[in-house]
């Protein structure tokens, strides 16, 4: 392993430092040692390397992280990028992935097999990060969040054991891998999932101008009274990328975007789920050229990673909430006028009303609302860091009335280390504290910010 470490100071150091981040922004947090782990024998003689320098651990998988959770000072920062294999038994529906596997990849490999899994929204997010913050992923309507497919993890402790814990040994580390996010207190080499029949996807999308919001609201406030499991409602506030000339929508002009992905066994049940929303308020944003078509989930990345451009520069936060999309969409596009960039962005999803298909699994996560907000700051140059920063800790706090709690996989935990708490149940939160000390009961793992 002597050649996978960097030491501070070292050449090569800063190179490797801003490789770890996905995030133009690049913070100014320095960890120690820099080690790259290929196997699990490899995470053992960290863990000992760590605790013999004396410095904590942080640990990273593919870097999609908004605040760089990976960046610590005076710790030791363990990538596990490389740790990426992937094993799938098409028979029993299973499959074992490694932390640095990414979504994209996982999808590419289950769609050989007509499998698939509610990897993340984007292509490039890491297995071992998205899953051990609860996983908000594709078609969760019907599968469920993504940690509730998770059957098993292989862990490397603070004391250097690999154990595999699973709903008969060690039940109480797998509940907290399912969700505690970076604050997880052991190193997970692997996870056993469940993977199911690939469904069709077909998409339709509609067009506001951002004046228009109020109506699109009540619309969507009727949508979700009844939103069936199968259809993935979400909503985009910001900048037209160009013109939508049919419906006098200028490149520049802010809008809202409405996109509806049905998942169903054949298209004309996805044409059914998507149907009704072509009616009424639908009908005024409708976009024939987007209308009812079939978008692979590979398809779908693209759409989603079209706004998210590598090479500037973001900062995001987020929030669940349970608030009339009126009131809620108001403050929002309050927010979005304020934006010191025209490049930033809301993203709002709805949730169904009816019960996914998986049942839930014992897990520290929980979604605490209908609505998934995630308010993003985006701009280019390094002196415009300030407004940015300034104007989403603004935007965030106005939005607190409406909060009923936040998701620890984008919340923004550096600059309100109380927002990690705020991710979990009181009754989640006292166990997360009673579980770490069980297994890591001298803090060697970098726990969330501030704590």
């Amino acid at each position: 392993m002597t050649e996978a470490i960097v030491r501070r100071g070292a050449a090569g150091y800063e190179e490797r430092r801003r490789r770890l981040v996905w995030n133009a922004r690049l913070p100014e947090r320095y960890p120690e040692v820099i080690v790259q782990a290929a196997t699990t024998d490899e995470v053992v003689a960290a863990v000992g390397l760590a605790r013999e320098l004396g410095l904590r651990l942080a640990l990273r998988s593919a870097g999609h992280s908004w605040w760089a959770a990976a960046l610590r000072d005076d710790s030791l920062l363990l990538d596990l990028s490389t740790l990426d294999h992937v094993r799938i038994d098409p028979a029993a529906r299973r499959l074992s992935a490694g932390p640095g596997l990414t979504a994209g990849e996982l999808t590419g490999a289950l769609r050989a097999h007509g499998l698939a899994f509610p990897g993340g929204h984007c292509h490039d997010v890491g297995l071992g990060g998205y899953l051990l913050a609860g996983g908000l992923g594709w078609n969760a309507g019907t599968w469920g969040p993504a940690c509730h497919s998770v059957t098993a993890v292989e862990v490397v402790t603070a004391r250097g054991e690999v154990l595999v814990a699973d709903d008969e040994h060690h039940a109480d580390l797998l509940w907290a891998a399912r969700g505690a996010g970076p604050g997880f207190f052991a190193v997970a080499t692997a996870f056993e999932t469940r993977v199911y029949d690939a469904p069709l996807a077909v998409t339709s999308s509609f067009a506001f101008p951002l004046t228009a919001l109020p109506d699109v609201a009540a619309w969507v406030a009727h949508l979700a009274a009844g939103l069936d499991r199968r259809i993935e409602l979400s909503l985009f506030l910001g900048t037209a990328p160009a013109a939508v000339g049919a419906l006098g929508i200028a490149a520049g002009e802010p809008v809202v975007v409405v996109t509806a992905v049905a998942f169903g066994g054949a298209r004309e049940d996805c044409e059914a789920l998507l149907a009704p929303l072509e009616e009424g308020v639908g009908r005024r944003g409708f976009l024939e050229s987007e209308s009812r078509r079939e978008t692979p989930q590979q398809a779908l990345y693209e759409g989603s990673g079209a706004r998210l451009p590598v090479g500037r520069q973001y900062a995001v936060d987020c929030l669940f909430s349970n608030a009339p999309p009126p009131e809620l969409f108001a403050a929002l596009a309050a927010a979005l006028r304020a934006a010191p960039s025209a490049a930033s962005w809301v993203f709002v999803g709805v949730a169904p009303v009816q019960q996914p298909l998986v049942a839930p699994a014992p897990s520290a996560f929980a979604a605490a609302g209908r609505l998934y907000v995630a308010v993003y700051a985006v701009w280019e140059e390094g002196r415009d860091a300030r407004p940015n920063l300034g104007w989403l800790r603004d935007a965030m706090r106005g939005l607190e009335g409406f909060t009923a709690g936040r998701y620890v996989g984008e919340a923004d935990l550096v600059a309100d280390p109380g927002a990690a708490a705020r991710s979990f149940s009181p009754a989640a939160w006292r166990r997360l504290g009673a579980v770490r000390e069980s297994y890591d009961p001298e803090h060697l793992f970098c726990s969330w910010p501030g704590r």
